[in-house]
């Protein structure tokens, strides 16, 4: 038996903003509401369901989570074995490699806005970026991008949980199905081609050629590779970008201090990722039996991590609703232990990169309309929209690093 803390009536009245919080009824400022959730500690939805929010509990969660596994339009494979492929792979000096790439790709975004005295930050920047860096990665053609962004933004629904956190079909699962069809046939085709023409330096390429532990990955992993970092990746690392720029706009000291230290734009990420994660709350499920303060968590049980309610958790963060860079508090929106993302490094690369060159390059940026408008989901924290005006764009040849004083 698994001890429920409170009354029966405060896990009722907890159910009840768990299920708000799910069924999207506060998008534009959750954080009130997930904080009043983690005071209530651990909510059971059922007898095998269980909302975790403190950040010991939802780490302790992660930490324990079985390995669930993946998937090609079908075909089950370890999402742990994606995930070591991927970092064997994609090791750390790759992404620092890809660096001037991404610094040249965020100077085109912006000169092509540079005319218009306004852009929108979705749109010309967090969208095409990553979708550009990824496409680059995987060795697919540039041309691809836009029929690319609109398969991997219809799989985002899917990582929503609405009203069934069990894991039960929600609305948004047939369009996301057929969207993952399309996209494991045409990274199916990717594939063939690199069996046929070998030697080839894209991760695609690397996924299916043994290392040197005579490892690789047969044609249906690497297709769930590829399906992991364009559904997962692409979107999360979009939200991310323009987070990162909201919170600079909301801060606008922020702006004047990456630029004169860009070095700065790595705190500002962290602390974008803590205090507005993309990801807010993720599905796992118990490998092992849980003993937590306040509830005794099975094996087998479903655990739903409310993960941006952990961020804000003070017994970790001493100002837990303040965006404070430079801070030490932690955060788990790149997962825990095992079942880390291998994307991280990627991620932050490219929004490191952004803010940089937005906040180098904008000359006094501000809201151009209006509030931010939000996606229409719980799961995924993004930005539909973000308008930017500013007095101009400073030209391409400004120099990354600021000269000294």
């Amino acid at each position: 038996m698994r001890p429920s803390p409170g009354t029966g009536n405060d896990q009722e009245d907890a159910r009840g903003l768990v299920l708000r919080f799910l069924d999207g009824d506060v998008r534009a400022d959750p954080y009130p509401l997930l904080n009043r959730i983690r005071e209530a500690g651990p909510v059971w939805l059922g007898d095998g369901v269980v909302v975790l929010s403190s950040h010991a509990h939802c780490e302790a969660a992660l930490h324990a989570a079985e390995d669930a596994p993946a998937s090609a339009a079908g075909c089950p494979v370890s999402a742990a074995r994606l995930r070591s492929a991927v970092d064997r792979a994609f090791p750390a000096d790759a992404v620092t490699g890809l660096a001037p790439l991404v610094r040249s790709l965020v100077d085109d975004r912006l000169d092509s806005v540079a005319t218009r005295g306004r852009l929108e930050a979705v749109s010309d920047l967090a969208h095409p970026v990553p979708m550009a860096v990824l496409s680059h990665l995987l060795g697919l053609p540039a041309g691809d991008a836009q029929w690319l962004h609109r398969r991997a933004s219809a799989l985002a629904p899917a990582l929503d949980l609405g009203q069934a956190p069990t894991g039960a079909e929600t609305s948004g699962d047939s369009a996301a199905r057929r969207a993952e069809t399309e996209l494991a046939a045409y990274l199916a085709e990717a594939v063939a081609d690199r069996r046929r023409r070998t030697g080839g330096d894209d991760l695609l390429s690397r996924l299916i050629r043994a290392d040197e532990h005579g490892e690789r990955l047969n044609d249906a992993e690497a297709v769930s590779a590829g399906l992991l970092l364009l559904a997962s990746g692409y979107e999360t690392t979009s939200a991310l970008v323009s987070g990162g720029i909201l919170a600079l706009l909301r801060a606008p000291h922020e702006i004047d201090t990456l630029r004169r230290d860009p070095a700065h734009a790595r705190h500002l990420v962290e602390e974008t990722l803590r205090l507005d994660p993309p990801l807010q709350v993720v599905r796992r499920r118990a490998g092992t039996d849980l003993d937590l303060p306040g509830t005794r968590v099975p094996r087998g049980t479903v655990t739903v991590l409310l993960l941006a309610a952990a961020h804000r958790d003070p017994a970790v963060a001493a100002s837990p609703d303040v965006f404070a860079p430079g801070g030490a508090s932690p955060h788990l929106a790149f997962g825990a232990g095992p079942h880390h993302c291998p994307g991280a490094p990627l991620a932050r690369l490219i929004a490191r990169t952004v803010l940089v060159r937005f906040a180098q390059r904008a000359l006094a940026p501000r809201f151009a309309l209006g509030s931010p408008s939000y996606r229409p989901t719980a799961a995924l924290r993004g930005l539909r929209a973000l308008w930017v005006d500013a007095d101009g764009f400073a030209p391409r040849d400004l120099p990354w690093q600021p000269p000294a004083a």
